[in-house]
């Protein structure tokens, strides 16, 4: 078996795919796309153009009711979008206009203007809110991530002591409790769909009862500053990193779970009980040592049977070939310290007591007593063999050899 998905444009026949909403990806061209329900993504670099290949992620909700910009007028302020507000600049002796709005490598965006000399010092001040502060509920150990794509259309951040993104604890009254604190952000006039920022935290107040996402800046006292803007798709969604965008207008909306396998015969006419290996390369939308990730499983459709490959946050990001039988874990060679660069090539083999694992040419420990599991009727993508586990990735490409390869094969089917 041999699937190839960086640069294809459909899947395989024999792959049956689900996901109950829409979905955003990049094309070849670096614009934004949005798939219909149930079509897989073959999502490209927007920067480089580079396929990365069938983009398979978990739910996920952005938060913010819209971030498409709706209700925005063009003024001097002019009107932010339905539900966004901020600090009013002119306190602070400063000037902010609305120019407009418009779509940009199919990112919605606004452009705004701030000008003027500071009478007094702007410290981290909130410039744009994209929800008001008792919308967004979230709890004290909750891991929350904001994003947003920035771009320079005018002027320059000269004169800016910090320019972030954050993400805000607040009481249930909306008070700020603490947030993110970053520098200065690169932002730059480079094209607007690279240029997306994103922030992570996790809420370490008790008293915290919702959240919101900021983009805030300080800058001294007496300073003359002129820059505008383009400010497109922010996104607030509950999770420790940034995925997909998910466009709203009027509500906080969800992007269901990519689900890919394949059963039956489909499964059946390659697959080997005896012995077999499993080599997968992928891209993470996350560094391994941050939060771990599903690959690939042949299993039964259930965690108690299964040959897995997935990562885990221990020794640095390790990638591991865990083999369970009956709901007994029976072997779990696997690679650590791996780099986050990808992408990562990883195979697992198995065959009567021997299971071992290969990572980027990097070989595990053998385990020599493991009890191959003799029930599997399925290859999930992306996942663990219980399908709602769903991994966080870009799949390039999927093999299955029907015999245990030897280990310096391994190595160099990973190199």
């Amino acid at each position: 078996l041999d699937l190839q998905f960086a640069g294809a444009t459909s899947l395989d026949s024999r792959i049956t795919f689900t996901r109950g909403s829409t979905a955003t990806y990049f094309n070849s061209a670096g614009v934004l796309t949005t798939a219909n329900n149930d079509v897989a993504r073959f999502d490209y670099d927007p920067s480089t153009l580079a396929a990365r290949g069938l983009l398979i992620e978990e739910a996920r909700t952005n938060s913010i009711r819209n971030n498409t910009m709706q209700g925005a007028v063009a003024g001097t302020p002019g009107t932010l979008p339905t539900n966004w507000g901020g600090t009013a600049l002119s306190t602070f002796g400063l000037t902010r206009e609305v120019l407009g709005t418009g779509t940009e490598n199919g990112i919605t965006y606004i452009d705004i203007k701030v000008s003027g000399t500071t009478t007094s010092a702007v410290s981290l001040t909130s410039f744009l809110l994209c929800e008001s502060n008792t919308q967004i509920a979230a709890a004290n150990g909750q891991n929350w991530t904001a994003s947003c794509y920035y771009r320079i259309v005018g002027g320059a951040l000269s004169g800016f002591t910090a320019f972030l993104i954050g993400v805000d604890e607040r009481d249930n009254t909306g008070a700020l409790l603490t947030g993110s604190t970053q520098s200065i952000l690169t932002v730059t006039t480079a094209a607007l769909n690279t240029q997306r920022f994103a922030v992570s935290r996790t809420f370490s107040n008790a008293s915290t009862a919702y959240t919101n996402i900021r983009t805030a800046f300080s800058i001294p006292i007496s300073t003359a500053v002129d820059i505008t803007l383009r400010i497109g798709l922010p996104q607030l969604e509950q999770g420790a990193f940034a995925t997909s965008v998910i466009p709203t207008t009027t509500t906080a909306l969800t992007r269901s779970a990519d689900v890919a396998s394949m059963t039956g015969t489909n499964f059946s006419s390659w697959f080997n009980a005896a012995g077999g290996t499993l080599f997968v390369s992928a891209l993470f939308l996350q560094p391994l040592s941050a939060t771990a990730s599903r690959i690939a499983a042949i299993s039964d459709n259930t965690n108690n049977n299964r040959l897995q490959l997935s990562t885990s946050t221990t020794s640095g990001g390790n990638v591991n070939f865990l083999v369970s039988d009956s709901g007994v874990a029976q072997a779990n060679p696997l690679v650590g310290s791996t780099s986050t660069a990808g992408p990562h090539k990883s195979a697992g083999a198995y065959t009567t007591n021997s299971a071992q694992i290969a990572v980027n040419s990097a070989l595990g420990t053998e385990d020599t007593s493991a009890t191959i599991p003799t029930t599997l009727t399925t290859l999930n993508l992306g996942t663990t063999g219980n399908p709602n586990t769903i991994g966080n990735l870009w799949g390039q490409r999927i093999s299955y050899y029907p015999v245990r390869l030897s280990n310096a094969q391994l190595q160099a089917l990973t190199a």
